[in-house]
């Protein structure tokens, strides 16, 4: 498929009829699909599990070593997690039905808000029906026209929609680039004075961490606040799970943690903590929170349930640190390259989207469900296989995945 029918959606012509651009991403991708678009849209037929059973688009089943979740822990089915969300139906029903401002917060809400202030020793925290709506509520709740915020090149999209749609100036920074964020930072005049640096911590298509110190002590020098989304990273990696700004030591030099419930834990929802006069703010200022029904007590009693078992075991996250380290050794070891990951998501770098697709289906053939990263997530030249390690991983799967891999990498000329 070629990646300018990918850019004529995303810039379509400004004459046409509205749908002409949805009849014509729809003939490409449904009616004569690309090869490596066939796993996308694949069915689960039962919860995700280290070996998971799916329903391929041609209407086939298989079973299918689960390679391409986010439920990084593995414990969206833990007994003590679905006792919890059990117990929550029977007293507060299946949905919020309000907002949280007016009827649709719960004894649960509250606890969980207050949970994660502790987790991350923040004054207060608030929680967001769904992580992309959070971002976007954040940032364009906090930020106005006259203000200015800078941006990882390759934030999530989420972070992007939120700044433009907050109205501030937006500036982007080469991806990890802290003497171009500095460059931007040192332009910038004295009467510019609201300053957002916004990065992802893990970031999502190679797993690589954002320096985090370095952004931290570069917002303090030139007056700017520091907001870190970390779903990728929170309950994943840092000790004792608390994200990548405590890799670095500066989880407290964070203005604004941001994370999802979405990832690690395998629920849904987001999450912001930080000042508490910044969330009681974002309580009337985040129109994604004040005019979105709340999120299902269901999901609060669940999460709070993980957040306990992972206190209580805190070994959970340190098996999914080893698998992530022993799956990692294995691919670079075969000669693949990983583009420098450091958590639960590790790439394989392909760069050829017609390779990309062909090595995906024969992975799906071989019984190893993976996702991909090509346009417009990101360039064709830099498309890539994306594998998503969880704890629960036994490492003969892990084992069994790494061998296919060389396999298939020695057919593409890959390796």
């Amino acid at each position: 498929m070629s990646d300018k029918i990918f850019e004529s959606y995303l810039k379509p012509a400004g004459n046409e009829c509205i749908m002409e651009k949805a009849k014509n991403l729809y003939k490409h991708l449904i009616e004569k699909p690309p090869v490596y678009f066939d796993g996308l849209g694949m069915v689960l037929l039962e919860a995700v599990k280290p070996l998971t059973r799916v329903r391929r688009r041609d209407g086939s089943e298989q079973n299918m070593i689960m390679l391409g979740s986010n439920s990084f822990l593995g414990i969206n089915t833990h007994p003590r997690i679905i006792a919890a969300v059990k117990k929550s139906y029977d007293k507060y029903g299946y949905g919020a039905g309000s907002p949280p401002l007016y009827s649709g917060q719960t004894e649960l809400h509250v606890e969980l808000e207050e949970r994660l202030a502790a987790f991350l020793g923040t004054e207060k925290a608030l929680i967001f029906p769904s992580g992309y709506s959070g971002n976007l509520g954040v940032i364009s709740g906090l930020c106005r026209e006259n203000d200015v915020i800078i941006c990882d090149s390759a934030n999530h999209a989420s972070l992007f929609d939120g700044a433009i749609l907050s109205g501030a100036k937006l500036k982007c920074y080469l991806h990890r680039n802290t003497r171009h964020l500095e460059k931007i930072l040192r332009s910038l005049p004295d009467s510019q004075r609201g300053r957002l640096i916004i990065s992802d911590g893990v970031f999502s298509m190679e797993g690589s961490f954002a320096p985090v110190d370095e952004i931290c002590e570069l917002g303090e020098r030139y007056g700017a606040k520091v907001m870190i989304d970390d779903a990728h990273g929170f309950f994943a990696v840092g000790e004792n799970g608390r994200g990548t700004a405590s890799t670095f030591g500066c989880v407290n030099k964070v203005d604004i943690h941001y994370g999802t419930f979405s990832k690690a834990l395998g629920a849904v929802g987001g999450f912001c903590a930080g000042p508490a006069a910044m969330i009681e703010y974002l309580k009337y200022y985040a129109r994604s929170y004040f005019f979105s029904s709340a999120l299902p007590s269901s999901i609060a009693a669940g999460v709070i349930e993980t957040i306990k078992l992972l206190e209580d075991e805190p070994q959970i996250i340190g098996k999914l640190q080893k698998n992530v380290s022993f799956f990692k050794n294995l691919l670079d070891e075969a000669g693949f390259n990983t583009m420098g990951s450091r958590s639960a998501i590790i790439p394989i770098l392909i760069g050829d989207t017609r390779i990309l697709g062909k090595f995906q289906n024969d992975l799906f053939d071989a019984g190893i469900f993976s996702n991909i990263g090509t346009t417009p997530a990101v360039g064709s030249k830099t498309c890539r296989l994306r594998f998503n390690v969880m704890a629960n991983h036994s490492r003969a799967q892990l084992r069994e995945a790494a061998c296919c891999l060389e396999k298939l990498g020695n057919k593409y000329g890959i390796l």
